[in-house]
């Protein structure tokens, strides 16, 4: 329902909001469907080479959320507003929520996208046109929702908005801090393969660029030979294994008659230890 004061008639845009919202929504489901398909199928995304920017965004361990797609949250939240507008007012209770579930969405999924910008452009520095597409369309999604309307109270509207978006922040943060990435082909793959040829990673539960090593495989650090060389915390004399093997700093790897000191990316794992890519 629309509010008209002083007889004033109501804005060209208030008639065609639902419409434009259906849209905008619509492109942006067609969009995140495409992205999750091609990332459960692991595909490659047309006109996305090999490390390019949208390859670096789209394999980075923020492209998963709570284990699933993060294309196919957004998916969810497309559908959630394509809904919202298109359904008819006969729906029992959607007449009179329809308008704050619009807003409340759309402001959820604006404060999420401005978190992806920041971690596109300040974290991966790298541009995604995927990414920004959605981005531009949950944009438009707010805006026209915000002023599509002749909302009644708008100190009301900000502080609800305000809730919303903190909320969502704060949420999405706290996820990504304690989730472990599914681990990419490579990583499941190489992990099985040091496994098999005895490559192995000496380091410490408190070393700092064990973790980071650690990190690049994800959950498929499971399968890589470990050796722990500080069960009893900094400070303390290493195993005795770490000591035979003549382990000087961590991480570092073993691997034939090699030795490897330091944070070693995949690919170079990948060449020291032979292996030619997931299967």
């Amino acid at each position: 329902m629309t509010y008209s004061y002083l007889n004033e008639p109501d804005p060209w845009l208030y008639s065609y909001t639902r419409r434009i919202v259906a849209v905008l929504s619509a492109l942006g489901g067609l969009l995140t469907a495409y992205l999750t398909l091609s990332k459960l199928t692991e595909q490659k995304v047309a006109f996305c080479t090999n490390n390019a920017g949208c390859d670096l965004v789209l394999s980075s361990k923020w492209a998963w959320f709570l284990g699933m797609p993060t294309a196919a949250l957004g998916f969810l939240g497309f559908t959630a507003v394509f809904l919202l507008a298109v359904l008819p007012d006969g729906i029992p209770f959607l007449k009179r929520w329809r308008w704050p579930g619009l807003f409340a969405t759309t402001t959820s999924m604006a404060a999420f996208e401005v978190y992806m910008l920041y971690l596109m452009v300040g974290v991966l520095k790298q541009f995604c046109m995927y990414c920004t597409a959605a981005i531009l369309l949950v944009a438009g999604l707010w805006l026209v929702t915000l002023l599509g309307r002749r909302w009644i109270d708008w100190g009301q509207l900000a502080f609800s908005g305000t809730i919303i978006a903190l909320a969502t922040l704060v949420f999405t943060v706290g996820v990504y801090a304690t989730q472990t990435p599914p681990p990419s082909p490579l990583a499941k793959g190489l992990a099985l393969h040091l496994q098999q040829t005895g490559g192995t990673m000496y380091g410490a539960y408190w070393c700092p660029h064990c973790a980071e090593q650690k990190e690049l495989f994800g959950s498929a650090f499971k399968d890589v030979p470990y050796v722990e060389c500080s069960p009893n915390g900094p400070g303390t004399p290493q195993a005795q294994e770490c000591i035979d093997k003549g382990v000087e700093s961590y991480p570092t790897w073993f691997i034939g008659d090699k030795v490897y000191r330091g944070v070693q990316s995949l690919e170079k794992l990948s060449a020291a230890s032979g292996f030619q890519g997931a299967p």
